[in-house]
């Protein structure tokens, strides 16, 4: 009964570990599920946090709200690239999760690139677009603003927003050097260790990846105790190889619900608190198609395993078959 257990734990806990913390696992979901859509959110999340924080960021930019910044990134990016960018946040964040790296960030270069063009001209003018009318006052600074460089943060009449446009021009510039080339999603550990906000996810899945080493160990010893004979041989590993994998091939089969409650379970418990909500939420959307990622090595592997049993055992029925025929 030991070995039947272990098997079937070591079976689900091994796949887990290999698959749930894999990014192309996820890249595939977020394929299936078209959670590509998401990005834009992901990264005015990000990015609004980051210019929140600054005092030091262009009054322009603060002006932005995040549903503005996430539909400015929805409209200026094309959908490769919104793609390409969720992809290297993934490889980042699970690079992170993995012990390669000590931080996990997302690239917002190609947001800068773009603002330096005509999707940038359009987003200044829907900040204009959206403040109260110009006092005589700004009107007089937007005409020094014409000779020294700079804008008022106002509605212009339409007469004067071609005159603008230079100047607009070039504080785009301006604001894309006030935008970081890239933004933290989880924080470097610093200082003991001990801190490492990873600990705990990394000592449960050590324990998953060594699941397999106690079912072999009830066999070893089944094998020393127990075998006495080919036939014992056969009957000991036949009978707990068709048990566990006909288990394993049923939960292959029909286990995606309770195989999603235990990965969204260590997810929750370990991860949660590493990953932004934003990105935690998507990756949370994930669930059942990294599931059903997990339970295909699982049920071949079931299979196996229950096809070697059944073997193991018809020999062993055909060997006894064969001594009571000659008696």
């Amino acid at each position: 009964m030991l070995l039947i257990v272990s098997g079937l734990i070591a079976l689900l806990a091994f796949n887990i570990e290999w698959y749930a913390f894999d990014a192309a696992v996820y890249k595939r979901a977020f394929e299936k599920q078209n959670l590509y859509a998401r990005t834009p959110q992901i990264l005015a999340t990000a990015l609004f946090s980051t210019i929140s924080g600054n005092p030091a960021t262009d009054p322009y930019l603060k002006e932005l709200t995040l549903e503005d910044w996430t539909g400015t990134i929805a409209s200026i990016l094309p959908p490769e690239e919104l793609k390409a960018l969720t992809n290297s946040a993934l490889d980042s964040v699970f690079d992170y999760l993995n012990d390669r790296t000590d931080s996990a960030v997302i690239t917002l270069l190609p947001i800068k690139a773009r603002l330096t063009g005509p999707a940038g001209m359009e987003l200044v003018q829907k900040i204009l677009g959206a403040q109260p009318a110009c006092t005589a006052e700004q009107l007089l600074q937007i005409g020094q603003g014409l000779l020294g460089g700079d804008i008022a943060l106002c509605n212009p009449p339409p007469e004067l927003v071609g005159l603008m446009t230079p100047l607009i021009e070039s504080q785009l510039q301006i604001l894309s050097f006030s935008i970081p080339n890239e933004v933290t999603l989880v924080a470097n550990v610093q200082g003991d260790p001990t801190t490492d906000p990873r600990a705990g996810l990394r000592q449960v899945r050590t324990l998953m990846r060594i699941t397999p080493v106690f079912p072999l160990f009830f066999l070893f010893c089944l094998t020393i105790f127990a075998v006495r004979s080919l036939t014992d041989w056969l009957q000991w590993w036949g009978y707990p190889f068709l048990i566990t994998g006909t288990a394993g091939l049923l939960i292959g089969l029909a286990g995606a619900p309770l195989l999603g409650f235990l990965v969204q379970s260590i997810l929750e418990i370990y991860s949660s608190g590493l990953l932004p909500p934003i990105l935690f939420s998507a990756l949370r959307e994930t669930i059942s198609a990294v599931a059903g990622e997990i339970l295909r090595p699982v049920l071949i592997e079931g299979l196996t395993l229950a096809g070697l049993g059944f073997g193991m055992v018809m020999t062993t029925l055909f060997i006894a078959y064969r001594s009571n025929s000659r008696t």
